[in-house]
């Protein structure tokens, strides 16, 4: 199977803390798991969000790193993105904006 390239590697990253932010907007708030997570703090940046970001990018430098390494003596033959691959990864862009500058609560989290 071909590598997959970079811009493929950041949306599945940005995917999967989407993917927390959603999860912790509508279960673990609205549903007060809070109350059985330690140092959780509701609306606000916790440890449990920086371990998700670090746990995500620690993740994807592992795999961009390891991509480098074996490609490295010989040129990328990283075959184009087909038109669907583009399409998703845009439409991960465009929901990541919509998660931070729509959905309530979310920017001032990360920002206050």
């Amino acid at each position: 199977m071909p590598p997959l390239p970079l811009i493929a590697k950041i949306a599945i990253a940005m995917t999967v803390i989407n993917t927390w932010v959603i999860f912790e907007e509508t279960i673990v708030d609205r549903h007060g798991l809070w109350r059985y997570m330690p140092y959780y703090r509701v609306g606000l940046f916790c440890v449990w969000d920086a371990a998700v970001l670090a746990v995500t990018l620690l993740l994807l430098l592992v795999s961009v790193a390891r991509s480098r390494r074996r490609s490295a003596p010989t040129p990328s033959t990283t075959p184009p993105l087909p038109l669907i691959g583009k399409i998703a990864i845009a439409m991960t862009f465009l929901i990541t904006l919509v998660i931070f500058f729509v959905w309530p609560g979310v920017l001032l989290r990360v920002c206050f």
